[in-house]
């Protein structure tokens, strides 16, 4: 991808799409941005005080990030426009339904168990998701080579990620 310059512009069209998503949904649930902090994983917003907003709204503003892409790849699929956007934007819609608490898909699960009496076993079974993911991807990197091994360190990075928290 970095050696393509129409690659690199479609993955940061589709990043930015995405968290506009996001953006957007936090404004029309009546949620103020304080600052923007950019990460490894994407950004991470911060509410101004008094921002707490309730939980339908919280899960509509984590799952408006990878809408908003899937409405991108549904809008091109059907106009047959840009393929490599479009499918940059399918998968930026599925990455961020990962469960891992850094993206939208583990934020999203952490919002409705953490507390609960459930709270344990799903983190558990997670755990366990989670390390299945890391045994895939060191056999797709295995069986393919050195072009799979981003996928491997970032399994690996959002996991010891997860544990951190």
């Amino acid at each position: 991808m970095l050696r393509d310059s129409r690659l690199m512009l479609a993955f940061y069209s589709a990043c930015t799409v995405h968290e506009l998503g996001h953006i957007i949904a936090l404004f029309s649930c009546g949620g103020r941005i304080k600052t923007v902090e950019l990460s490894g994983s994407g950004i991470r917003i911060i509410m101004r005080k008094g921002g707490i907003i309730p939980l339908k709204n919280s899960l509509l503003v984590l799952l408006s990030g990878p809408a908003a892409n899937l409405i991108i790849f549904i809008i091109l699929k059907l106009t047959g426009g840009g393929e490599a956007f479009r499918l940059i934007d399918l998968m930026a819609a599925a990455y961020n339904m990962l469960p891992y608490r850094s993206l939208d898909g583990g934020a999203v699960i952490a919002l409705l168990t953490d507390g609960s009496a459930s709270e344990r076993t799903v983190n558990t079974i997670l755990a366990a998701v989670k390390l299945t993911v890391i045994v895939c991807a060191a056999a797709v990197t295995y069986f393919f080579g050195s072009v799979a091994l981003p996928m491997l360190i970032a399994s690996i990075a959002l996991f010891i990620g997860d544990i951190r928290r």
